[in-house]
């Protein structure tokens, strides 16, 4: 008998390879050196970003760059200039003034945030993206999907998102032995925003070196059913209360979070971790904004019992990044926003995934691909789901 875990149970609430110039960097703080993540790199007409390692793949017809990062002075530049250039870009902090904070205004300052909230949003439009699933036991790689798809949102609709799968890699090994299958997010849970109600939080505004933005951390003043406290902050445009970055944690302390029973198993598990974390860009053409870099960040804790009681941890991680500006492209949609994503079941298209450059491949997950490969035979140990 297989039992099925939900990873969403904390949850509330084409490609054109002709490109003209093409890139890759590695992004680094001028004064300590050490990598950046999540620096937007863009131009007019396409998006893509820095990694955990602070490295990025760029292609795009248009010959401008544009990095940037909150906190840092922007980098307008070309393709021809940092090809003439080292291999690593030096982005420095902004110097800055800094404003004394006052917590007595930050309550309405908050207050005029939510209640701009949506009207900063954008409404309607259609994005290319990337989203790179990854799952983990205990720390080693089992799952990879990597997807190429167009998002469309309209806000007049009542099923107001749309997705178009365009190209698509996955594979996972899964030992036999283990009589568990997770349930994956889907597209709906992954663009949702939650954010906590303005009346239950506690706002503080903290130091930011961009004197254009306002930072402020926020917790809820009670813990909520399973005992958590929520944790987070908030990068808000000082001129028109615009969301630039959001974070948010649900959980505070997972020792808190009781193990719930696998039905006919002697097995518990509980949620340990989950964390999401959105950057927004405003479009250009209508001044309002678009999340355009979403990551999260999921752990669930097994209770497995052998010959003796044994912890299992399994990390699941998302990472998606738009690659153009929006656009009013109609798309046809493809796969239903509520279906867990792992389960699509669309062609492997290897010219395209050797040539795309916006989304390569860690060694880490080279070196998944080619267990995967040497275990592909032992199907009485192993099962491999792969569309590739």
């Amino acid at each position: 008998m297989k039992y099925i875990i939900a990873l969403q149970i904390i949850f509330i609430c084409s490609f054109s390879y002709a490109q003209n110039f093409q890139i890759q960097k590695l992004v680094v703080d001028k004064n300590t050196k050490a990598p950046l993540e999540n620096v937007i790199i863009s131009n007019e007409n396409d998006n893509s970003i820095t990694n955990s390692e602070g490295k990025f793949l760029f292609v795009s017809q248009q010959n401008e760059i544009n990095l940037n990062l909150l906190g840092y002075n922007k980098i307008k530049t070309t393709f021809e200039k940092l090809k003439n250039e080292k291999d690593t870009i030096f982005m420095e902090i902004k110097t800055f003034e800094l404003r004394e904070v006052v917590i007595s205004n930050t309550e309405a300052f908050m207050k005029k945030v939510y209640d701009k909230f949506q009207d900063n949003l954008l409404q309607n439009y259609t994005l290319n993206f990337f989203l790179r699933n990854v799952f983990k036991k205990d720390q080693v790689n089992i799952l990879l999907q990597d997807i190429y798809a167009r998002k469309n949102k309209n806000a007049s609709l009542k099923n107001n998102l749309t997705i178009e799968i365009l190209n698509m890699r996955k594979t996972s090994l899964f030992e036999k032995k283990d009589k568990i299958h997770f349930q994956f997010p889907d597209f709906d849970g992954l663009f949702h925003i939650i954010v906590p109600q303005i009346e239950k939080c506690n706002f503080v505004e903290i130091p930011f070196n961009d004197n254009n933005f306002k930072k402020i951390i926020f917790k809820t003043n009670e813990r909520v059913q399973s005992g958590q406290i929520w944790t987070g902050y908030f990068i808000i445009n000082r001129k028109d209360y615009a969301v630039v970055e959001y974070s948010l944690t649900l959980i505070d302390d997972p020792e808190k979070i009781p193990y719930k029973k696998i039905l006919l198993s002697k097995e518990e598990y509980r949620t340990t971790k989950w964390t999401k974390f959105t950057q927004f860009t405003k479009d250009s053409k209508s001044n309002k904004y678009y999340p355009s870099n979403i990551k999260i960040d999921n752990q669930v804790e097994m209770l497995v019992y052998k010959e003796s009681k044994k912890n299992i941890y399994y990390d699941f991680t998302m990472d998606f990044f738009a690659t153009n500006s929006p656009t009013n492209e109609k798309i046809k949609s493809n796969f239903v926003i509520y279906n867990d994503i792992f389960r699509a079941k669309f062609p492997y298209s290897k010219d395209f995934w050797n040539n795309q450059n916006q989304l390569p491949l860690t060694l880490e997950l080279e070196q998944f691909l080619n267990s995967v490969s040497e275990k592909k035979d032992k199907t009485k140990e192993f099962e491999i789901i792969s569309n590739f």
